[in-house]
């Protein structure tokens, strides 16, 4: 094992520390969508539906017990959902807001385009629940291709 003086290793110690520092807590929050969620309390959820655990999606207002969001996911996609709650929308009955998307299964990233108003985190209770299954994935559209007309060397 080479030997290194004292100020080598302080000065080793320090840059290590540094870098774990400029790294920030990427044990905390992760920014891509894996199942169930982040790990992280930023109200983001991920639901994948496979063959034999088909899962269907609601969002309950529960002053009112009305189903503000509900929704099959199809096999072999995943709903991402995230909710925001600003404290500027306190006073409003549909305080929050519910991002979500739906995107082929395993994707770890994506835009959340799509937007609702649901009620605030306390009056708000998300529903999952299993199809009976298994259900088979619907493939995507085959495109077929129309081969290029044959040149008959006249057009040269």
């Amino acid at each position: 094992m080479p030997r290194f003086p004292r100020r080598t290793l302080a000065a080793m110690s320090f840059a290590g520390a540094l870098a774990a520092a400029a790294c920030g807590p990427t044990g905390v929050y992760r920014p891509y969508f894996d199942e169930g969620g982040s790990g992280a309390s930023i109200d983001e959820f991920t639901y994948v539906s496979y063959p034999h655990e088909p899962k269907s999606i609601s969002v309950v207002d529960t002053r009112t017990q009305e189903v503000v969001f509900a929704m099959d996911i199809p096999v072999g996609q995943q709903l991402v959902v995230n909710f925001e709650d600003k404290a500027a929308d306190r006073d409003k009955y549909m305080s929050g807001t519910m991002r979500w998307a739906l995107m082929e299964a395993g994707n770890r990233y994506g835009s959340l385009s799509n937007r609702l108003p649901v009620p605030p985190p306390h009056s708000r209770r998300v529903d999952w629940t299993l199809r009976d299954g298994p259900e088979v994935s619907t493939p995507p559209p085959v495109e077929t291709m129309t081969p290029p007309p044959l040149s008959d060397g006249t057009d040269q």
